[in-house]
């Protein structure tokens, strides 16, 4: 019995000995710094911001890439938006982010709401239509400035045709074809509708970045 009690009290000791050791590390090493982004250089900064008065995507002036748009926000008489590159996670605050409009067209619920969400929370303007049909007639009342076109969606009118009617009246206009990976064998409809005249492709499922890249590269 005793025998028993002594070892529980060593092992109190060591397991009180091992704490303590634990907490004499951490305050040595102290508390984790959250991960903060590598900031521009102000030569960086100011031909970003200059991009960023120009039409057409804007790319990192440090490495190129493509940017995440945060919320607008009110900073005196302008609007701003904290903007951070996906390639080198190098972050900055500007004023004049474009807001596009754009037209979701998808019959699934929640493909449709997850667009929704992504393309909001940017800080977008977000159309929707459940069918090619519905989708063509909303183009031709107010023009969008990137329609996103699900090439399975159901309707009396298919992607393809879609894409067709809409390119001849509409020459400019900038079409982003979504679908999923093709059966083995099977022909990629993501080729056929970029050949018709969508000017990006985007494969469900599909990451935040990846919708906000590609809305970059597609708008105007």
């Amino acid at each position: 019995m005793a025998r028993n009690r002594r070892a529980g009290s060593d092992r109190r000791r060591a397991e009180r000995r091992l704490y303590d050791e634990r907490r004499a590390v951490g305050r040595r090493v102290g508390p984790r710094r959250r991960d903060t982004p590598t900031p521009y250089t102000p030569e960086e900064l100011l031909a970003l911001r200059q991009r960023f008065l120009n039409p057409g995507a804007v790319a990192c002036p440090a490495c190129g890439a493509s940017f995440e748009l945060g919320l607008p926000r009110h900073r005196g008489d302008e609007i701003v938006r904290r903007v951070r590159c996906t390639g080198c996670s190098r972050a900055a605050v500007v004023s004049n982010t474009r807001v596009a409009r754009i037209l979701v067209i998808e019959q699934k619920d929640v493909i449709r709401d997850t667009l929704r969400s992504i393309l909001m929370g940017a800080g977008h303007d977000v159309v929707e239509a459940m069918d090619a049909g519905v989708g063509l007639a909303a183009y031709e009342v107010s023009p969008p400035d990137v329609v996103f076109i699900d090439v399975h969606a159901a309707g009396r009118m298919d992607a393809g045709e879609f894409v067709r009617r809409l390119r001849k009246s509409f020459p400019d206009a900038r079409i982003i074809a979504m679908a999923g990976r093709p059966s083995y064998g099977i022909v990629d409809p993501l080729a056929v509708t970029q050949r018709l005249g969508a000017i990006r492709t985007i494969r469900m499922p599909f990451s935040r970045a990846e919708v906000l890249n590609v809305v970059e590269e597609a708008r105007p």
